[in-house]
């Protein structure tokens, strides 16, 4: 006479994939089951339910580091930009150094009862250490001289100029005279060149 094999129960060794009864029930237990559902559920089923539990639980911690991580993404731009500004703000002060030694260096010799040409000097240099503090930075001029065409944008008409003895060289329209310079940072126009622009013959 032979005899069956014995049902194995236990699949633990077996299957890898198998969920610990214990560790079956918590989950069946958060989910809100009351004892006597449980006990009322087939195993089927219920590990179908403790398996879906744990894909949600599994779910949520990802979503959990997920936006952990994006935090300190977030925190870690902040960060980089603080940082990234903070440097660009001392090289642009670090490079206009020099040109406050000059004015120090001017004060004093104005102190000292300098000559007018020792202080238009000293302004020279300074007005020359602070352009060389833009151009580093990589600002430059608007240039804006009699007899260019107005550009909008690059310049801005303040006015227009009573004709004078030679003006009549130059275009109605045209500027006239430059009032303060325009500065640019590459295609960024930070002030527009102050004008005045040529008047028409018939204004006169």
């Amino acid at each position: 006479m032979t005899t069956e094999p014995e049902a194995h129960t236990d699949h633990g060794e077996d299957d890898p994939d198998a969920i610990d009864p214990i560790e079956q029930a918590a989950f069946l237990v958060e989910l809100g089951l009351d004892d006597e559902i449980i006990d009322a559920t087939p195993a089927a089923v219920m590990e179908i339910m403790s398996r879906l539990a744990m894909e949600r639980a599994s779910a949520d911690d990802a979503r959990m580091r997920a936006l952990a991580d994006f935090r300190n993404f977030q925190k870690r731009s902040i960060e980089n930009e603080t940082r990234a500004r903070r440097e660009g703000l001392s090289a642009v002060v670090r490079s206009l150094l020099p040109a406050l030694d000059h004015f120090d260096m001017a004060l004093q010799s104005v102190g000292a009862a300098a000559t007018i040409e020792q202080v238009v000097t000293g302004v020279s240099m300074v007005q020359g250490e602070l352009m060389r503090a833009l151009e580093a930075n990589g600002i430059t001029v608007i240039e804006a001289s009699p007899g260019d065409a107005f550009e909008p944008g690059l310049h801005e008409a303040v006015g227009v100029k009573p004709t004078e003895t030679g003006d009549s060289d130059l275009e109605a329209g045209s500027i006239a005279l430059n009032i303060s310079a325009g500065y640019a940072l590459g295609d960024v126009v930070l002030r527009p060149a102050k004008v005045m622009l040529v008047a028409d013959a018939d204004s006169d």
